[in-house]
Order: C-alpha cells, then sequence, then structure tokens
C-alpha cells in the first residue's frame, strides 16, 4: 500500500493530535484542539442568563453554537455544521441541571486541513470539559472516506467534490482522518459518525458529503469509529492532567 499525500504510511492512521485547555483567560471554559494542520479554538460562555429573557427555558439550558472561519466560502457550512453540533452538544449536555440559562459554544477555525468537522466537536468537548459542564454522554467524531457508490451510466465528470480512497473491500476502501487533498479527490465521499465514548455502537449524529454511502459501508465506517475513539479520549484526559499539574506547580510554586 502506497503513502498517503500528507506521508501517512496507513489509511487507518490518525494525525497528530494535541489538545491544551485553559488557553483564553476571558471564557469560562477553553480549549486549542489540534489534528495535524487543523487548528480549532474553542470557547465556552456560561451557563449564564440570557440577555433576552424570553429566549430562555425554564426547564432546560439553551445551547448556541457559533462557528468562526472569517473565510467567504465556509459561510454555508458554518450555519449547517453549526446546526449539527448544536443537536449533538444538546443532546450531551445535561441541559436540565442549568435552567433558565444558556451555553455558548464558540469555535473559531485557525486552520482547515481536512477532517474539519470532527476538529471542531473534539474542540468543543475540550472546553466543556474545561468549563465543568456537566456531561451525561461523551461524543467522539470520526471522518472517514470511502469510495463513492456511483450508479452505472454516471460518469465520473457528474461526481462532485469530496474525498478518497482505495478500492477492494469494504473495510480497505475507508480512509480514515482525511487531510484536505485527500477530500478534494473525485469520486469519493465523506462521512463523519459521532459515538458515544462508553457505549461505541451509540450513534448519536452522521453528517455526510458526497453521493452517498451504502449500508455496508456505512457500517464498515461504525467499526473504524469504534476502534478510532479511545486515542481522543486519551488526548482529553492527557490535557486534563497536563492543566492540573500546571495549576499545581503555579499554586505552590515560590
Amino acid at each position: 500500500m502506497g503513502r498517503r499525500i500528507d506521508g501517512r504510511s496507513s489509511d487507518s492512521t490518525l494525525r497528530p493530535l494535541s489538545c491544551e485547555l485553559s488557553t483564553l483567560h476571558n471564557a469560562d471554559g477553553s480549549a486549542l484542539w489540534k489534528s495535524g494542520s487543523t487548528h480549532v479554538l474553542a470557547a465556552i460562555h456560561g451557563p449564564v442568563a440570557p440577555m433576552n429573557m424570553s429566549k430562555e427555558d425554564p426547564q432546560k439550558a439553551i445551547i448556541s453554537v457559533v462557528i468562526k472561519s472569517g473565510r467567504q466560502d465556509y459561510k454555508t457550512m458554518e450555519y449547517e455544521w453549526g446546526d449539527f453540533l448544536s443537536k449533538i452538544f444538546s443532546a450531551c449536555i445535561y441541559v436540565e441541571q442549568y435552567p433558565r440559562s444558556i451555553i455558548e459554544i464558540v469555535l473559531q477555525i485557525i486552520q482547515a486541513d481536512g477532517s474539519l468537522l470532527s476538529g471542531l466537536l473534539h474542540a468543543g468537548i475540550a472546553a466543556l470539559i474545561d468549563a465543568g459542564v456537566e456531561l451525561l454522554y461523551t461524543p467522539v467524531a470520526t471522518t472517514c472516506l470511502v469510495q463513492d457508490d456511483i450508479p452505472s451510466g454516471l460518469g465520473s465528470s457528474d461526481a462532485p467534490m469530496t474525498t478518497t480512497t482505495t478500492a477492494s473491500s469494504s473495510s480497505s476502501s475507508i480512509v480514515l482522518d482525511p487531510c484536505r487533498a485527500e477530500e478534494d479527490e473525485p469520486n469519493t465521499s465523506l462521512i463523519v459518525l459521532v459515538n458515544e465514548i462508553s457505549q461505541p455502537e451509540k450513534i448519536l449524529g452522521i453528517h455526510t458529503m458526497g453521493h452517498g454511502i451504502s449500508l455496508d459501508k456505512t457500517l464498515s465506517c461504525v467499526q473504524v469509529a469504534k476502534s478510532a475513539g479511545p486515542a481522543i479520549v486519551a488526548f482529553w484526559r492527557l490535557a486534563v492532567e497536563q492543566k492540573v499539574q500546571r495549576e499545581y506547580h503555579t499554586l505552590w510554586s515560590k
């Protein structure tokens, strides 16, 4: 098997990960998430009372997700991804614990080099952990690239832009954590699966781009997601440990 565009030797290899908590001083929680050259800065504001009292819910918190990129070509995706992530965060946060309040999650795209939706979710969850917001579930996103299931008679010129992959069996045709150059290759589709880490068979959300993905390949992607999730959680745990050690040394330094 040849090397991938960015030098990785395997279709199942994640890019180098990094997570730093409490990177902002004017937020209740913050995190800088890096996956290769995809970098996302997340900030949490709240839970606080909404400025407009008519917007509050007496039974639970309202979750607001704002995505910022500064790029005009991302405007449509910002709204689409913001709506998707808002539903995921609302399902995972213990919203009944914070009635009559709003929790704003601001996600700033610093660099975009593929698998961006996964990076946005992981940065947001890290910042929520940093803010001490209580979670019912811990969602992990896995981005997979698969060969398009193009109907017979449909040529490659009719295929929309999206992702990359290899051929042969459904399992070997899955490319994990694609970079931007891989996503731009023709005749490919992109699927982002959001699993609950303690129950990886529980799917919290699915986002797809491309011609569509067959059931067999979707199930293969679910298996890939189940095996990739623990690596993400390990970096969240490492980030928390580093923050505690940093605060300990600051507290007791002379």
